[in-house]
């Protein structure tokens, strides 16, 4: 079984490695990026040194003073291109180093908070230990449950009541000639005509026998309005004896010192919560970094293509041409080895830049496996899947599946689904999160109280809390037995899944 904090970890350790890995690749992007403006700048030379050799000193002067002109542009834009890019992974490394010292400052605010969990968890099984023993806490917790079972009943019963009278009011609403005559209330003190219209009333009700079906239409509709009636009072007759029964925990939970401890937990908590948005927004700048670096890395930022620019518009001049032309006509053994030069580079050139478009491909897809993970892992701590609670079965399988996110074997979307299913709550101390209040308000359940505002007597495991919500999505296990909550085993309990 794997610990909530140690998946956690697994994924923060995968991540380090991931943007390790992406930093390398960002250096040989880069590399390969700065040699495909160094190869143009390679043909330039070349097409220099050929006009200074066959061209007379007038044509070559003016193809020379052309590309000289055209080189240095290009050289002082790729140098000022080269202090941007310095400039801009400077800025990505501080914003990795932010990163990296958020998450050192958060894993140790996390023993903090396992601490405040574990003395909170001490608190209440020990409140809890308390009332097992205590005579009027388990006459009451059974008065409470009883009252629970009898509105439970109720509500199905009122829910059966509801569900036969749609069925068999069919019979009578299909009944034209009986429904126009309930509606206007005929046969009651409701009803009001002239004498000629109940004159035809009269023969209506004797054609569709209206005074025959009348009573068990009424009795069909009223029948569900009491039962649901007697529901809403037994309810409320229910909740009144859990405030009743909450009252005794609280007061046993305050000389236990437990609002003092959950309240210490929560402020803990609150300052992790507050971490990790800036974790969170850290990571997003640094990904619009990595970004800015792709583009830097792919030869895609203006600076470079703007040199490349200046250099292939001096290239394509009508004098470089006819120098081309005529260096092929009268070849000589320093020219064919300028020509065989400038072919070389050219297809260099072709080379670093199919490189380039499949390494930036690769540098897209690695910077969107991680962005998944990070996605996955800030879902996992929002649901407080790394609580002192939480534990994980196929815990294999689970730390394979993170490495096959950042390896594109599985989309981040299979991870999580994979985490929701075999992700589970257990006690840290003895203490029962459904214990007596617990057991009877279960969250999502219609036995959900009217009074949401109270809270529960007991620590509630759960998704980090935003805007003052409370906690939920779990499901609590079923008791095994009968009264007083002693024969419950304290075993661990499954979520729903979180928010």
């Amino acid at each position: 079984m794997l610990t909530g904090r140690d998946a956690l970890k697994r994924m923060d350790k995968t991540l380090f490695g991931a943007r390790r890995n992406l930093d390398r690749l960002d250096i040989e992007l880069q590399a390969t990026s700065r040699s495909l403006s160094g190869n143009k700048l390679e043909q330039a030379r070349a097409i220099d040194r050929m006009a200074r050799i066959r061209l007379d000193a007038a044509r070559g002067g003016e193809v020379v003073g052309h590309l000289e002109s055209a080189t240095h542009k290009a050289m002082g834009i790729l140098d000022a291109r080269d202090g941007l890019l310095a400039a801009l992974n400077d800025r990505a490394q501080a914003a990795r180093e932010s990163i990296e010292q958020a998450e050192s400052r958060r894993e140790a605010l996390h023993d903090e908070v396992d601490a405040a969990a574990q003395a909170l968890a001490e608190c209440e099984a020990a409140a809890q230990r308390s009332l097992e023993q205590d005579a009027t806490f388990l006459a009451q917790l059974e008065q409470t449950q009883d009252a629970d079972a009898v509105a439970v009943s109720a509500l199905e019963k009122a829910e059966l009541a509801a569900e036969d009278r749609s069925r068999k009011g069919e019979a009578f609403e299909s009944d034209e000639l009986f429904i126009y005559l309930w509606r206007r209330g005929y046969g009651t003190s409701a009803y009001k005509a002239n004498p000629l219209a109940r004159l035809l009333d009269a023969w209506v009700a004797r054609l569709c026998k209206y005074h025959d079906a009348r009573p068990n239409y009424w009795m069909l509709n009223e029948i569900p309005k009491r039962l649901a009636e007697h529901a809403n009072h037994a309810r409320d007759a229910a909740d009144t004896e859990v405030d009743k029964l909450q009252d005794i925990e609280e007061r046993v939970a305050q000389d236990r010192g437990v609002p003092d401890a959950r309240a210490r937990l929560e402020a803990l908590e609150q300052r992790q919560d507050e971490l990790d948005e800036d974790i969170a927004a850290a990571e997003a700048a640094l990904g619009e970094l990595r970004a800015e670096q792709g583009r830097f890395a792919a030869g895609e930022d203006d600076n470079l293509l703007k040199a490349i620019r200046v250099i292939s518009a001096a290239m394509e001049t009508r004098n470089i041409s006819d120098l081309t032309r005529i260096a092929r006509g009268t070849m000589t053994a320093e020219d064919d080895a300028i020509i065989e030069e400038l072919r070389q580079l050219r297809q260099q050139y072709d080379e670093f830049e199919d490189e380039l478009r499949e390494t930036h491909e690769l540098q897209n897809e690695r910077l969107a496996r991680i962005r998944e993970l990070e996605n996955v892992r800030r879902d996992f701590k929002r649901n407080r899947y790394d609580d002192l609670h939480s534990r994980f079965d196929k815990s294999d399988a689970i730390q394979r599946m993170i490495q096959e996110v950042i390896g594109g074997v599985i989309r981040g979307g299979a991870l999580w689904n994979m985490l929701r299913r075999y992700q589970s709550y257990i006690d840290a101390a003895g203490e029962w999160p459904d214990f007596g209040s617990g057991g009877i308000l279960r969250p999502g359940s219609r036995r959900r109280r009217k009074k949401p505002s109270r809270p529960p007597t007991w620590h509630w495991p759960g998704p980090a809390r935003r805007s003052g919500g409370s906690r939920g999505g779990f499901k609590i296990p079923r008791r095994s037995g009968g009264g007083g909550g002693r024969s419950r085993s304290r075993g661990g309990f499954r979520t729903g899944g979180g928010a």
